[in-house]
């Protein structure tokens, strides 16, 4: 066994082993630049969120507006109901005495 062939042989390999680097090295820039690309999309996802979360505070915050009216024309209710029912009360009670 002489050592060209042995020489071929290693030639041979370290050829393999540069094109397998050169392919590995390629694989590896498109997956980095696929993983800016996934963060740039999640990156606007979130701020779509944020902004929707922005969006539903501002709906809690016209629910709390429209539960403070509601409150009011509740008490405003109550005191008609009361002036109303006293009137009648009072009303009932002057035809009743009044003999």
């Amino acid at each position: 066994m002489s050592a060209q062939p042995l020489e071929i042989r290693m030639a041979h390999l370290e050829g393999a082993y540069e094109q397998i680097s050169h392919r590995l090295g390629s694989i590896e820039q498109r997956l980095s630049s696929m993983e800016l690309k996934f963060e740039g999309r999640f990156g606007q996802v979130d701020g779509r969120f944020g902004q929707i979360d922005a969006r539903f505070a501002q709906v809690d915050a016209r629910f709390a507006q429209m539960d403070g009216r509601f409150a009011q024309i509740d008490q405003k209710f109550m005191w008609l109901f009361g002036l109303i029912g006293s009137s009648w009360i009072t009303t009932i009670l002057a035809v009743l005495y009044h003999r």
